[in-house]
């Protein structure tokens, strides 16, 4: 027996959990332009994904899954990476790269707002926030040069800094932050690099 797909019911679906095409594209690893086709009943998701789908739309538990799958991997990440609440900046997780770079326990820090050690460059790209749109979505992801800051209260490595947006499972967006090399910097598209 055939599955019955609607795509007007994914679409006020998605639409009453407050999620865009492009996001639920990226979590499904399809393309926006999948989802729009599927919404307007042009095309059928594919039986894996039509799964997917439906255990989503039957109470999100594949994106709690993903929630935990995203702090898994910044957690066994080799790259120095850390994941805070957006706003509060509240350590969610880290990775042991990181764990090093600050010279602090990952437990001291976990649930502690991370904003208490921002470096200049740092607390200059948090005030242009707004004024870019990172806050109401027109970007999600930026990147620039910090110059560090040796010992304490946190030690901060001169590096490049990659900011991106993320949405949880609840709604609440959290910002993956990732340390960068200066090639990585300059091979990003311009739209996303900056110096503050």
């Amino acid at each position: 027996m055939a599955t019955v797909f609607d795509g007007r019911q994914l679409k006020r679906w998605r639409r009453a959990q407050d999620i865009k095409q492009d996001y639920l594209a990226e979590t499904l690893g399809v393309t926006q332009a999948s989802v729009s086709r599927w919404e307007r009943g042009q095309q059928i998701p594919a039986p894996h994904l039509l799964r997917i789908i439906q255990s989503m739309m039957a109470g999100n538990q594949h994106r709690t899954r993903l929630d935990a799958a995203l702090k898994r991997l910044v957690m066994r990440s080799r790259d120095c990476v850390h994941l805070i609440e957006d706003q509060s900046h509240n350590l969610l997780i880290s990775s042991a790269a990181r764990e090093a770079e600050w010279q602090r326990p990952q437990s001291d820090l976990l649930g502690v707002t991370l904003w208490q050690f921002a470096t200049e460059e740092i607390a200059r790209a948090e005030e242009s926030l707004d004024d870019l749109g990172w806050w109401d979505g027109q970007i999600d992801c930026l990147a620039f040069p910090v110059q560090g800051r040796e010992g304490p209260p946190l030690r901060v490595a001169p590096q490049h800094v990659l900011w991106e947006r993320l949405r949880l499972e609840d709604g609440s967006h959290v910002r993956l932050t990732t340390s960068i090399d200066e090639r990585t910097f300059a091979n990003l598209p311009p739209s996303i690099r900056y110096t503050f």
